[in-house]
């Protein structure tokens, strides 16, 4: 009789993760095996031979198998740059404009503009010791463009482009101006002036259209947070700026009819706070600010800081920027797990608990800290023997990073709806945002707060929270806002609808695998799913791509109805230089994405099936500067491609990156890649995402298309009584054949016999069946 004995029979303190894992030789059947049949030292050397045997058996099959997939890899081509911009070699970040008219290059000492057709600076702004880190452009006008930028001691600046000149707005974080005009940087208490702590600007973002902004302010002493949404007088800077260039234009042409009456043999004279313009731009340019207004001719111009902010000719007094709400990041759920509600007492706490017309966010409680310090000891008490086997406590980590989205009006938040011409607009111009979507690092909620409300202080409550069980990782919006994507922890993403109010469907990519960028597709990409009534369009498919951890790319078509099928386009990756650092939809051409490794390798790829179409490549004495957060660029939508890289060679003993020697940035003409030719010469025709089926829209359609069916009528007709024969003549032969097999039925006749002493289910009680 066998013997059941199991090995690993010790004592198991009570936590999960100490729990031995059990495996196909921890039970035995024969005593005998106790005992192994080498003795001591030899039985050690053949575990450790076995062992050193078997790691190396898996390397070689690793490597064996990486030789294999190197030698049935295809390679992609390679293409060299086709012309350098020496002149830009110091340039720190990179932008493109909306239009791709121009390309805005963040530099050591100022931001500069450069035209992306002709490759020539177009303006410049400049200050001393100013290093741009972050530059972001948004066209608020026609090729008006709103420039934001960071510098690398957290100052946030705003600037206007337009007319081929930059316009100073102001700085977020400043309070008062010094001596001369010059701008001095905000301080948490402005009574210590200078000698205060100062505030920094980690993040600055834009509304699509520049209607409002956000900024996530940052205390170095108290590692305070949050973010302050401002709204721009958009509509009012495009009218200053109108005027100024009109003026401008009138002065200009004055000039010109004094210089055309002065002696040619004497040179008139430049006053003094005029600038020259170069020989580059005798040739003016034409431009409209806003919708009706004249065309404005100004001359292409360098404008330095001094000058743009002391010189009343040059800068005019735009209208200032408003603050709409400032919002502090909520507390972590571990915070609030260990330390409770920090009110001072019971009665506080129970005057901020919600109301309970919008689900709360968990932390208005009446948990005090002393409650929970009390359960603490009860429990330690309790179970004092097993305290030792606890997991240890991780310290809550600070909400350091928020993301937002600006939003224009849907049905999933109350507030906006009362501006019905605001969700009908088809205008993308006209549609402003009133919804603002908030989520924090770490945070399991995504907030959404109204910006046509007033608030004062940093108690804003929110009028939507979404609540999840996972920490959400990513978020993206769709260009016209009426879709919302959430990515989480746990690789879950949801997709809602926010202009039918709805949820558009669930996903779960992959277990354990953290979901880190979320990005929608031009829905011209994707095939529509036209239905055969009505005769108008009502619903939009579009394409999510989504950027896991593991370094795997999925897509997946998100459209009304349709189950969220991901597709892996690029698996999961083996090695760490081969995981993405950047994934960029090139503008204008949504078939095509722009892809960095973390090798520092740039390249190209077909956005629906994932695969390599090329890989521009660098000069050999130059490298891509910084892989981790390169500077990247596309302009001309979609055909010219900028690439910043670093000389190889230039070592740090001759000036570093202090000098514009040390690195170039790269100019590749996309348009000339072979591979790419296909791409360049397809069409898609412009696709909303949102479609504004009007009652009106909806009875032309329905009368077009009864207009254009009247010709068809009278072979509608014929066919239909012909059909009308066929299917009277199939119910007469369905009715004979009901008939017949009615006739063929048996009959049955039920006869009773019932004693009075016994009643129907009773013993005794039997019916007697007759055919």
């Amino acid at each position: 009789m066998p013997v059941y004995i199991r090995k690993n029979v010790n004592f198991t303190p009570p936590s999960i993760d100490n729990f031995p894992l059990e495996d196909d030789e921890d039970y035995i059947t024969d005593p005998d095996q106790l005992l192994d049949r080498l003795p001591q030292p030899y039985r050690m050397i053949d575990k450790v031979l076995s062992q050193w045997y078997d790691e190396v058996w898996q390397i070689i099959e690793k490597r064996e198998n990486e030789r294999l997939e190197e030698s049935r890899r295809i390679r992609a081509p390679q293409y060299e740059c086709s012309a350098q911009m020496e002149s830009q070699g110091r340039a720190c970040c990179v932008c493109d404009s909306v239009d791709g008219r121009y390309i805005f290059i963040g530099q050591p000492r100022g931001l500069s503009a450069v035209d992306v057709q002709t490759q020539e600076k177009v303006a410049s702004w400049e200050e001393e010791s100013v290093d741009i880190h972050y530059v972001k452009a948004y066209l608020i006008g026609v090729q008006v463009y709103l420039v934001v930028t960071i510098d690398d001691m957290g100052f946030a600046r705003l600037l206007i482009f337009g007319g081929d000149k930059f316009y100073f707005v102001k700085i977020l974080n400043e309070f008062q101006k010094g001596r001369g005009g010059a701008h001095r940087p905000i301080f948490s208490n402005p009574a210590h002036g200078e000698g205060g702590t100062k505030l920094i600007i980690s993040k600055c973002e834009a509304s699509r259209n520049g209607d409002y902004l956000g900024a996530m302010f940052e205390n170095p002493e108290t590692a305070e947070v949050w973010l302050e949404v401002y709204k721009l007088p958009r509509d009012a800077w495009l009218n200053e700026l109108e005027s100024v260039l009109t003026k401008k234009e009138e002065k200009s042409e004055e000039d010109q009819g004094t210089d055309t009456q002065a002696p040619t043999d004497q040179e008139a004279p430049t006053p003094q706070n005029e600038v020259e313009p170069p020989p580059a731009a005798t040739q003016s340019r034409k431009h409209s600010l806003s919708r009706g207004s004249s065309r404005l001719s100004v001359y292409t111009n360098t404008t330095n800081y001094e000058e743009s902010t002391g010189g009343e000719k040059h800068t005019p007094k735009l209208s200032p920027t408003s603050v709409v709400m400032k919002l502090k990041p909520p507390p972590s759920m571990s915070e609030l797990r260990q330390k409770g509600n920090p009110a001072s007492s019971i009665h506080s706490a129970c005057q901020k608990v919600d109301s309970g017309e919008v689900i709360g966010t968990g932390v208005n409680h009446i948990l005090t800290p002393n409650h929970k310090d009390m359960r603490k000891e009860v429990f330690a008490h309790l179970h004092d023997n097993l305290m030792e086997y606890l997991p240890k406590e991780e310290e809550a980590e600070p909400l350091e990073d928020v993301n937002f989205h600006f939003m224009t009006a849907g049905r999933l938040v109350p507030t906006g709806l009362e501006q019905q011409s605001q969700i009908e607009e088809e205008d993308d111009m006209k549609r402003l945002p009133t919804t603002i979507a908030v989520w924090w690092k770490g945070s399991t909620h995504v907030v959404h707060y109204s910006l046509l409300k007033q608030h004062k202080d940093f108690d804003v409550k929110p009028d939507l929270v979404w609540p999840y069980l996972s920490p959400v990782t990513s978020s993206a919006i769709s260009d016209d806002t009426s879709l919302l994507a959430v990515g989480f922890e746990n690789g879950n993403i949801i997709i809602w609808d926010r202009y039918l109010g709805i949820q558009r469907g669930i996903v779960n990519i992959m277990d354990r695998v953290k979901i880190v960028q979320l990005t929608f597709l031009d829905p011209n990409i994707c095939p529509q799913n036209l239905d055969d009534y009505q005769p108008y369009r009502t619903k939009t498919s579009t394409h999510l791509l989504a950027l896991c951890d593991n370094g795997a790319l999925y897509i997946m078509m998100s459209g009304p109805g349709l189950e969220l099928d991901p597709i892996c386009i690029t698996p999961p990756v083996e090695s760490e230089d081969d995981i993405f650092t950047m994934v960029q939809p090139i503008p204008g051409m949504h078939d095509l994405l722009i892809t960095v490794l973390k090798s520092g390798k740039v390249q190209i790829r077909d956005t629906l099936q994932g695969t390599v179409l090329c890989e521009p490549v660098l000069p050999k004495s130059h490298e891509l500067m910084t892989p981790w957060d390169p500077v990247v660029a596309v302009g001309a939508m979609g055909q010219v491609l900028f690439l910043k890289g670093n000389n190889k060679d230039y070592g740090e003993e001759e000036g570093g990156d202090q000098s514009e020697s040390a690195g170039a940035l790269f100019m590749y003409q996309m348009k000339l890649f072979p591979t790419l030719d296909s791409y360049m010469s397809r069409r898609r025709d412009k696709v909303s995402q949102t479609v504004h089926a009007k009652i009106e829209n909806r009875i032309e359609a329905l009368m077009k298309e009864r207009i254009a069916q009247q010709g068809l009528r009278k072979h509608r007709m014929q066919e239909r009584w012909g059909n009308m024969k066929e299917e009277i003549w199939s119910i007469l032969q369905y009715k004979d054949m009901a008939e017949k097999k009615a006739d063929n039925r048996p009959e049955i006749h039920y006869k009773r016999v019932r004693n009075l002493s016994q009643t129907p289910g009773s013993m005794g009680w039997t019916p007697f069946f007759r055919n």
